[in-house]
């Protein structure tokens, strides 16, 4: 959003606007709860046994027609197009169930 408004708005008022964001975000309570959880994810992955974990079907990218005909992208729900939350999983049904916000695994 911060994108748009920048490439339509003139020069100074982008500027402000970018300095807004800056001195949200500076000023924004620091966690590391997210830092803590991509290398929770990254210490799963690199500990698993076996092949990785697959991309859900729905989640892949169809380009051609023959991975259209396996199912690539077949049953994706594009959230915008939607009112509210949609019902649907993106993790591999090896994962589902992990939460990496924690440190059980």
């Amino acid at each position: 959003m911060i994108g748009e408004l920048v490439s339509v708005a003139p020069e100074a008022q982008a500027l402000v606007l970018l300095a807004q964001c800056v001195t949200y975000l500076a000023r924004a309570p620091k966690s590391i709860e997210v830092y803590s959880a991509y290398n929770n994810v990254k210490a799963c992955l690199k500990n698993h046994k076996g092949p990785l974990p697959p991309v859900p079907l729905h989640l892949r990218n169809a380009p051609t027609k023959l991975m259209k005909g396996l199912g690539y992208g077949q049953g994706y729900k594009y959230n915008p197009m939607f009112k509210g939350p949609v019902d649907q999983d993106y993790l591999s049904e090896e994962l589902r169930g992990l939460n990496f916000f924690k440190k059980t695994h």
